[in-house]
């Protein structure tokens, strides 16, 4: 018989190298949920992970659990009183503030320096995530979801919330004009969160001709290919003034200089995409065009109003 201390995961052991294999199976303590879960997304930090080892700055020190954005259901506690839990389908915000320092009392704890977050090695040793049969999870990081609420929808909250997060950091979009340099999942999510909070056009900007495709479908003004020889012209036709807020998701340098190159004057460039250090900022494009350049990390304060909007039908997250 299959020995039920233990589970599997799967386990970083460097770059191309994630292993399927036997783990103790955690225990809740007090505070805490065991969660089973159900649906689990793949970060585009998982894949940095995978290809290279580590994710930007963050370099593994040891092997851990992969994986942030998950739903599941509650199948054990840590405290006595909270076996009404039991059975609850949550979605689980993967941060872990410490609740106490400055930074978190000002409501910023994303910014916490002592930030846990699943699935990371921006600590040592590296936190475990989700790619694993159970995870263990503070009470008050599992956010109920309906019947109706599809696991898979609950492991998009995570992302989505990232999505958000950089459109409040903004200032807002109602009304104005978007550039998102990168078509990926975050580009995408960024997508629908703009128009969902009234953006009038938002235009993304991809190498990939999946990804153009899929922006179109999912409601862009317009997707167009960096690459080509007439972009500065499709970009000049759509915005000859430069758009008012530019969202970097890509990661890339190159999208980060078209990102201050198509900003309008007095426009804000969010940044999303992980970066190296060492990326030339063009600092003189932001002194006299008066550009606001913004670092837009992970979430919060947003969870709950993410799945609100998905709940409501604001946004459609099927595709």
């Amino acid at each position: 018989m299959p020995d039920s201390s233990n589970m599997k995961a799967f386990v970083l052991h460097g770059a191309k190298d994630v292993r399927l294999e036997e783990v103790p199976k955690p225990k809740p303590g007090p505070n805490e949920v065991l969660v089973k879960v159900r649906a689990a997304g793949i970060c585009g930090s998982d894949l940095h992970y995978h290809s290279h080892g580590r994710c930007g700055d963050f370099v593994p020190t040891r092997p851990f659990i992969l994986g942030h954005e998950f739903a599941g259901e509650i199948v054990a506690v840590g405290d006595a009183d909270q076996q009404s839990l039991l059975g609850t389908r949550v979605a689980v915000d993967p941060s872990r503030p410490c609740g106490q320092c400055r930074i978190c009392r000002q409501g910023r704890y994303n910014l916490c320096p002592e930030m846990v977050y699943f699935g990371s090695a921006s600590v040592t040793p590296p936190s475990d995530g989700c790619f694993a049969e159970y995870v263990v999870a503070p009470a008050k990081n599992c956010v109920p979801i309906p019947d109706a609420f599809e696991f898979a929808w609950g492991a998009l909250l995570e992302p989505l919330s990232v999505a958000t997060h950089a459109i409040m950091r903004s200032g807002g979009v109602s009304g104005k004009s978007v550039l998102i340099t990168g078509g990926g999942t975050i580009g995408q999510m960024i997508l629908i969160v703009a128009k969902a909070f009234g953006a009038s056009q938002v235009v993304v900007t991809d190498v990939k001709p999946f990804s153009r495709t899929f922006a179109e479908e999912q409601g862009a003004s317009a997707a167009i290919d960096p690459t080509a020889e007439d972009f500065r012209e499709q970009m000049d036709a759509l915005a000859p003034d430069g758009f008012e807020v530019a969202f970097e998701a890509s990661g890339v340098p190159a999208a980060l200089n078209q990102a201050f190159e198509f900003t309008a004057k007095g426009g804000t460039v969010v940044q999303v995409g992980t970066l190296e250090n060492g990326i030339s900022i063009p600092a003189n494009t932001l002194l006299t065009r008066e550009i606001k350049y913004l670092g837009s990390w992970r979430f919060a304060n947003v969870f709950d109003r993410v799945m609100a909007l998905i709940s409501s039908g604001a946004i459609d997250v099927r595709a």
